[in-house]
């Protein structure tokens, strides 16, 4: 059984997450922030739940936006652990759905390092622990809108696109040392809390200066958010989770779709494009500049 680091276990695919990886008998340091304040409710209730279910979880105190936090936060999981940290999965995030222009400077500095910046840091502060033991798992939740560019989206698609291709490259560079780095792409769960956690913009009178096509897009986007009967179920996202965890080392793909909804063909012929490129090139360069 696993010792797994999971960020964002809070709320949304996170706490699926840390339930779905416990109840298979692995150990979830469930991190959040906030433990003793906004979110000590949920972190009592998930170590009631732990306790019931005679699971192990942790619940530890991270911020994935202060790189202390980060590495405080990773020494204290490796005493627990015995020093041993087979699973990273980065799935903090933070939304917004509007006008880029609308936000702040300060907000969309906040939405790149949650989204972004956060699973540089904590990637750097389990990877000393992933080569001693020359093997591991980093898995990233990116999104479908890292491939689908639409508007209204437009810092948020920023910061997924960059965690994606931060993560193919951390895939090859790290392979031969034995550790994977693996993307999950979700599409829309409406009846996750990403929505009301999203950011609100400070600079919403801007849109003054907006034609009807980006308004009434926003205006659509944000119904299309509105949760009903048919919204999938955020649990396929931690089942996604589970299955890459479980796979063999070596073997697991880059990317993993789920819920991309009739685009998703579209989306996984990108990816593998993408893949043939970067193949092409690492097969190529060290034959033209070789040793």
């Amino acid at each position: 059984m696993k010792q797994i680091i999971l960020t964002g276990s809070a709320s949304g695919f996170g706490l699926k997450a840390v339930k779905t990886l416990a109840l298979k008998g692995h150990t979830v340091y469930a991190t959040m922030r906030n433990v003793n304040g906004a979110n000590a409710e949920v972190a009592k209730e998930l170590k009631d739940w732990a306790r019931a279910q005679k699971v192990n979880v942790e619940v530890v105190e991270l911020d994935v936006t202060n790189t202390a936090s980060v590495n405080n936060a990773v020494a204290e999981i490796a005493k627990k652990s015995g020093g041993r940290i087979d699973v990273l999965i980065n799935n903090a995030g933070i939304s917004y759905y509007g006008l880029g222009e609308a936000l702040s400077m300060e907000q969309t500095e906040q939405m790149y390092q949650v989204n972004t910046l956060g699973p540089e840091r904590t990637m750097k502060a389990v990877l000393p622990y992933m080569h001693a033991q020359k093997e591991g798992l980093i898995i990233n939740i990116a999104s479908v809108q890292s491939r689908n560019h639409i508007p209204s989206l437009s810092t948020y698609n920023g910061t997924k696109a960059a965690i994606d291709a931060a993560s193919v490259g951390y895939h090859y560079e790290l392979k031969s040392s034995g550790i994977d780095v693996a993307i999950i792409q979700p599409g829309a769960y409406q009846t996750t809390d990403i929505t009301n956690k999203g950011l609100k913009a400070k600079n919403e009178a801007v849109e003054v200066h907006y034609g009807a096509d980006a308004l009434d897009f926003k205006r659509a986007l944000i119904q299309y958010f509105v949760p009903t009967p048919e919204s999938g179920d955020p649990q396929e996202v931690a089942d996604a989770m589970l299955k890459l965890v479980e796979q063999p080392k070596g073997e697991r793909p880059i990317w993993t779709i789920v819920g991309g909804g009739p685009m998703a063909e579209k989306f996984e012929a990108i990816n593998q494009s993408i893949k043939d490129i970067v193949d092409f090139n690492v097969s190529i360069l060290p034959q033209i500049f070789p040793a």
